[in-house]
Order: structure tokens, then C-alpha cells, then sequence
């Protein structure tokens, strides 16, 4: 575990996402739990979305690119509340993200509860190097034809699932 694991508190939820516990981030797996994820995919005016690349020392897919910006909920915390937290930290956005998606998923470090939201934003202020290497938008239906190398399989699953249930927002709605 990472310093910043072993200092943020987490619920660690059973397989129907009710908390039993709390812990250090990265701790719920060994007591067989799940964690929590909250994440966002960010949706510019025009349709495009942001597309960012994990630096290359991170933990989890170090230099890949995603659509999910997001992290764990902290013990107690919403999953609205940490999504709109996270894009403030990582991206200096201010919005509103709307709840899209729940579902249990396998992850590297242990099964999750991942909440997907969707927020309209403009292009990122300031971001945090520690999470966002570099950034960038683009149309979903070119992420899905021509995704940036190497991307997060999680992040293509998502946004394969987003357009075939029709839950991205249209273009200048």
C-alpha cells in the first residue's frame, strides 16, 4: 500500500454494496470486501470527451489512457459527493457529475462497487501531475475506433456500454 492508502479511510461494502466496515484504501480485498469507486466520464459541449493519460509511475495502469476520472469514495462520503471531489483534485473542475451506472467489477487491486457518473465541463483548469499526465478531447465513437495506446480496458468497456444504452449526453443539450 501507498502512503496515501494507509492515511485515506474507506467503507468497505459487501457484494450488494452495504458497508461493513472501514479501512485504509487498498485493505478490503483481505477481509474479502469490496471497495468503492467513484467515477466520471466528462462530457465538453460539443459531445467530445475528455480523454486523459495516467502518469507513468502510477500504481494502476501507469501511462494509459482513460475516460474514467474518479478514485474512492472516502468513509461515509457519497458517491456524488467523492465524483464532483475527485474532478475538483484532479482536474480543478467545479460540476455537477449525474449517476449513470453501478455495478460490482474485478479490479487490479480486488473487487469494487463502481459508480459511474457523467458531468458536462469545460476544458480542465489546472490538474493534479500526480493523476493526469496529459489531457486531451475527443469524439467516443473515434475512442472506440481509434483508441490512444495503451488504454484502460475498463474506461473502453465503460464507454462501449455508455453509447449502447444511450447515456452520454447529446451535443449541445
Amino acid at each position: 500500500m501507498t502512503a496515501q492508502e494507509t492515511q485515506e479511510t474507506v467503507d468497505y461494502v459487501d457484494a450488494d454494496d452495504r458497508p461493513v466496515t472501514r479501512g485504509p484504501r487498498g485493505g478490503a480485498a483481505a477481509l474479502g470486501l469490496h471497495y468503492r469507486v467513484a467515477a466520471t466520464v466528462c462530457v465538453a459541449a460539443d459531445g467530445r470527451l475528455l480523454v486523459y493519460r495516467r502518469p507513468v509511475r502510477a500504481a494502476v495502469y501507469p501511462g494509459h489512457h482513460d475516460i474514467l476520472v474518479g478514485g474512492c469514495p472516502r468513509a461515509g462520503e457519497s458517491y456524488e459527493s467523492a465524483a464532483a471531489r475527485e474532478l475538483r483534485e484532479e482536474l480543478g473542475l467545479s460540476a455537477a457529475p449525474r449517476p449513470v451506472l453501478r455495478e460490482p467489477r474485478p479490479s487490479p487491486v480486488g473487487p469494487c462497487w463502481l459508480a459511474v457518473h457523467v458531468a458536462e465541463v469545460t476544458a480542465p483548469r489546472e490538474t493534479d501531475p500526480r493523476e493526469v499526465a496529459d489531457h486531451f478531447f475527443a469524439h467516443p465513437r473515434d475512442l472506440l475506433d481509434h483508441p490512444p495506446t495503451p488504454f484502460v480496458p475498463e474506461g473502453r468497456r465503460i464507454l462501449t456500454r455508455l453509447l449502447d444504452e444511450g447515456l452520454l449526453p447529446a451535443p449541445g443539450s
